[in-house]
């Protein structure tokens, strides 16, 4: 005769455990989606083919910008308002705790968007994911800049658009008819490309040809080889059969019409054995080398070392002051630069 309470009981104790369940489990969504910032919550990367996009790779892994790095995006989104700027993070989360650079680009641009990179998620599928799996790369001293060569060439293969550099400040607004599947001559001697600044549509020929190239190559003790040697080779092998690496490598080719070379004047005017005057106080000589660029190149792997003087005549500070300057207003919130 006790069956019909205790059922009653187990009913309503069934029934209160799932409202506790089920109120759980709406604070912690609540939790979630309002405390925790979304980009602290991005796993994935759904990216569409976009020619037009201006995008960024940081894959040192710590999930974060320093203030060189921060400039750099701020002074694309500054000047290409109108066009999609994307920051692809390879790690486990983001961190803006060590700086503002979250603050500035997500509060202050709505051109620009933050994706948090899986790296083995992104190369999977493509035919570089075996370099990624087979893990030599993990082991050489130049990882970094081997990670960022590879996975630039899977984004620019699959989603297309204008690569940079994380090491460049823009200058002015960047021209979309100029700058379409086109590459940069590095110096003026024109022997050698640059995969710094490089734009292609997605699917294109030559990208193509250089993963595949570079799926079968690979030197971890070699810096330059699978970034501006790399891109040479291949350049020259595909579209020029007059001219040799000893050569100078002629802006037009009739075999392959559908890709651009652009001079070094355009993004790289202060060239490598000069690019202490990015840290000396301006001259005339310096500004008048800069003057018609639209952007130019720190050459940050020669200078990382040298220290930023914002408030002083120091030429990398003046143009921060003027292209990137609500990071150059808070140079002092970055930990390190």
């Amino acid at each position: 005769m006790l069956t019909f309470p205790i059922r009653l009981r187990l009913r309503k104790t069934c029934k209160d455990v799932a409202k506790i369940v089920i109120t759980t489990l709406v604070t912690l969504l609540i939790v979630y989606y309002l405390i925790i910032p979304s980009n602290h919550r991005q796993q994935s990367v759904n990216i569409n083919a976009d020619g037009r996009r201006i995008f960024f790779h940081e894959t040192s892994g710590r999930g974060n910008l320093n203030f060189r790095q921060c400039c750099a995006i701020e002074s694309v989104a500054k000047h290409n308002s109108g066009r999609p700027v994307q920051l692809l993070i390879s790690g486990d989360r983001l961190d803006d705790s060590t700086g503002p650079w979250m603050d500035i680009l997500k509060d202050h641009y709505a051109n620009v968007a933050v994706f948090l990179v899986d790296n083995g998620n992104y190369f999977s599928g493509s035919p570089l994911q075996k370099w990624y799996e087979n893990g030599e790369w993990r082991d050489s001293r130049f990882r970094t800049a081997h990670l960022s060569d590879y996975i630039r060439l899977v984004s620019l293969y699959r989603h297309g658009g204008l690569y940079m550099d994380l090491d460049y400040v823009v200058l002015k607004p960047l021209d979309e008819k100029l700058l379409h599947n086109v590459l940069l001559v590095e110096g003026a001697d024109g022997k050698q490309l640059n995969n710094g600044v490089i734009h292609f549509e997605p699917g294109h020929r030559l990208i193509k040809e250089l993963i595949q190239y570079l799926a079968a190559e690979y030197d971890p003790e070699d810096y330059y080889l699978h970034g501006p040697t790399a891109l040479t080779n291949v350049y020259i092998r595909l579209c020029s059969s007059n001219n040799g690496t000893a050569g100078r490598i002629k802006r037009k080719s009739s075999v392959c019409p559908d890709v651009s070379l652009l001079s070094y004047k355009h993004f790289c005017p202060i060239g490598p054995p000069f690019w202490h005057l990015y840290f000396e106080e301006a001259s005339r000589q310096s500004l008048s080398m800069i003057n018609s660029s639209y952007g130019v190149h720190l050459w940050n792997f020669l200078s990382s070392n040298e220290p930023i003087r914002m408030g002083t005549r120091q030429l990398y500070a003046i143009l921060a002051a003027e292209h990137c300057p609500i990071t150059a207003n808070r140079f002092n919130q970055f930990i390190a630069t």
